[in-house]
Protein backbone atom coordinates (compact mmCIF):
# COMPACT_ATOMS: atom_id res chain seq x y z
CA UNK A 1 0.00 0.00 0.00
CA UNK A 2 2.47 2.72 1.13
CA UNK A 3 5.11 0.79 -1.63
CA UNK A 4 4.45 3.45 -4.13
CA UNK A 5 6.56 6.63 -2.03
CA UNK A 6 9.46 4.81 -2.49
CA UNK A 7 11.44 6.58 -4.88
CA UNK A 8 9.40 9.82 -5.29
CA UNK A 9 9.83 13.55 -3.81
CA UNK A 10 8.98 13.57 0.05
CA UNK A 11 5.85 15.23 0.46
CA UNK A 12 4.89 17.82 3.34
CA UNK A 13 4.67 16.83 6.88
CA UNK A 14 1.44 17.33 6.83
CA UNK A 15 0.63 15.41 3.63
CA UNK A 16 2.60 12.52 5.44
CA UNK A 17 0.45 12.71 8.84
CA UNK A 18 -2.50 12.69 6.20
CA UNK A 19 -1.48 8.90 4.78
CA UNK A 20 0.02 7.38 8.22
CA UNK A 21 -2.87 8.79 10.40
CA UNK A 22 -4.21 5.26 11.65
CA UNK A 23 -0.21 4.19 11.93
CA UNK A 24 1.03 4.27 15.49
CA UNK A 25 4.84 4.54 14.70
CA UNK A 26 6.28 5.63 10.88
CA UNK A 27 9.67 6.61 9.69
CA UNK A 28 10.15 8.25 6.43
CA UNK A 29 13.89 8.50 5.44
CA UNK A 30 15.39 10.65 2.18
CA UNK A 31 18.34 10.57 0.37
CA UNK A 32 20.52 13.90 -0.32
CA UNK A 33 18.29 14.24 -3.45
CA UNK A 34 14.81 14.41 -1.46
CA UNK A 35 13.77 11.27 -2.68
CA UNK A 36 11.84 9.00 -0.07
CA UNK A 37 14.51 5.54 0.01
CA UNK A 38 13.06 3.80 3.14
CA UNK A 39 9.48 3.99 4.82
CA UNK A 40 9.11 1.86 7.98
CA UNK A 41 5.77 1.37 10.17
CA UNK A 42 4.65 -0.60 13.23
CA UNK A 43 2.60 -0.64 15.88
CA UNK A 44 5.12 -1.70 18.23
CA UNK A 45 5.82 1.13 20.28
CA UNK A 46 9.66 0.64 22.14
CA UNK A 47 12.75 2.32 19.58
CA UNK A 48 15.11 -0.18 20.90
CA UNK A 49 13.76 -3.42 18.73
CA UNK A 50 14.22 -4.41 15.21
CA UNK A 51 10.51 -3.50 14.52
CA UNK A 52 11.06 0.09 15.83
CA UNK A 53 10.93 2.54 12.90
CA UNK A 54 14.26 4.20 13.76
CA UNK A 55 16.72 3.14 11.19
CA UNK A 56 20.52 1.87 12.08
CA UNK A 57 22.62 4.73 12.50
CA UNK A 58 24.65 3.02 9.68
CA UNK A 59 21.91 4.25 7.49
CA UNK A 60 21.91 7.62 8.61
CA UNK A 61 25.42 8.56 7.15
CA UNK A 62 23.70 8.80 3.74
CA UNK A 63 20.34 8.86 5.23
CA UNK A 64 17.87 11.60 7.01
CA UNK A 65 14.70 11.20 8.85
CA UNK A 66 12.05 13.40 6.81
CA UNK A 67 9.23 12.27 8.80
CA UNK A 68 9.01 10.63 12.11
CA UNK A 69 5.75 9.55 13.82
CA UNK A 70 6.10 7.89 17.24
CA UNK A 71 3.48 7.17 19.89
CA UNK A 72 5.11 6.86 23.00
CA UNK A 73 8.63 9.14 22.18
CA UNK A 74 10.52 11.81 20.51
CA UNK A 75 13.36 11.25 18.77
CA UNK A 76 16.37 13.01 16.35
CA UNK A 77 19.58 12.17 15.05
CA UNK A 78 22.88 13.78 15.54
CA UNK A 79 26.40 13.36 14.66
CA UNK A 80 27.30 15.02 17.58
CA UNK A 81 29.03 13.05 20.76
CA UNK A 82 29.13 16.10 22.91
CA UNK A 83 25.40 16.76 22.28
CA UNK A 84 24.10 13.05 23.41
CA UNK A 85 26.55 13.06 26.30
CA UNK A 86 25.13 16.65 27.39
CA UNK A 87 21.54 15.07 26.84
CA UNK A 88 21.99 12.01 28.85
CA UNK A 89 22.92 13.82 32.08
CA UNK A 90 19.31 14.85 32.34
CA UNK A 91 16.44 12.49 33.41
CA UNK A 92 14.23 10.67 30.75
CA UNK A 93 16.64 11.29 27.68
CA UNK A 94 18.74 7.73 25.84
CA UNK A 95 20.29 7.85 23.02
CA UNK A 96 21.30 5.02 20.47
CA UNK A 97 25.20 5.54 20.01
CA UNK A 98 26.45 3.80 16.71
CA UNK A 99 30.84 3.29 16.44
CA UNK A 100 33.16 2.28 13.27
CA UNK A 101 35.44 0.42 15.76
CA UNK A 102 36.13 3.33 18.24
CA UNK A 103 34.74 6.18 16.14
CA UNK A 104 31.77 7.90 16.81
CA UNK A 105 29.37 7.96 13.49
CA UNK A 106 25.74 8.99 14.56
CA UNK A 107 23.16 8.58 17.15
CA UNK A 108 19.56 9.39 17.91
CA UNK A 109 18.23 11.22 21.18
CA UNK A 110 15.53 9.79 22.45
CA UNK A 111 13.05 11.23 25.20
CA UNK A 112 9.58 10.10 26.71
CA UNK A 113 6.58 11.81 25.13
CA UNK A 114 2.90 10.62 24.26
CA UNK A 115 1.58 11.92 21.23
CA UNK A 116 4.27 14.58 20.60
CA UNK A 117 4.14 15.55 16.94
CA UNK A 118 4.94 19.00 16.66
CA UNK A 119 7.78 18.30 18.77
CA UNK A 120 9.10 15.50 16.73
CA UNK A 121 8.48 17.93 13.70
CA UNK A 122 10.39 20.78 15.00
CA UNK A 123 13.44 18.37 16.11
CA UNK A 124 13.72 17.57 13.02
CA UNK A 125 13.42 20.60 10.82
CA UNK A 126 17.02 21.64 12.97
CA UNK A 127 20.07 21.08 10.31
CA UNK A 128 23.02 20.59 12.52
CA UNK A 129 25.53 21.94 9.55
CA UNK A 130 26.51 25.30 10.76
CA UNK A 131 25.67 25.05 14.54
CA UNK A 132 27.83 24.73 17.25
CA UNK A 133 27.25 21.67 19.57
CA UNK A 134 26.08 24.44 21.63
CA UNK A 135 23.24 26.01 19.62
CA UNK A 136 22.25 22.48 18.33
CA UNK A 137 21.72 21.65 22.29
CA UNK A 138 20.13 24.93 23.18
CA UNK A 139 18.07 24.57 20.31
CA UNK A 140 16.46 21.33 20.86
CA UNK A 141 16.26 21.70 24.57
CA UNK A 142 13.90 24.42 23.68
CA UNK A 143 11.71 22.56 22.26
CA UNK A 144 11.60 19.71 24.38
CA UNK A 145 10.46 22.55 26.92
CA UNK A 146 7.50 24.21 24.71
Amino acid sequence: MISWLVGSPAPPWQYLNDIFEDYRNVGVYVNVYGNIEIVKVSDIDEFYTNTSVLISGYHLLTLKPHYLKLKKYVSFPTRRLSVIKRFLQYKNWRAMEYYDKDEFLVGWIIYDCEDCYEKQKLHLQIEEDNMTDEEIFEKHFQIYNS
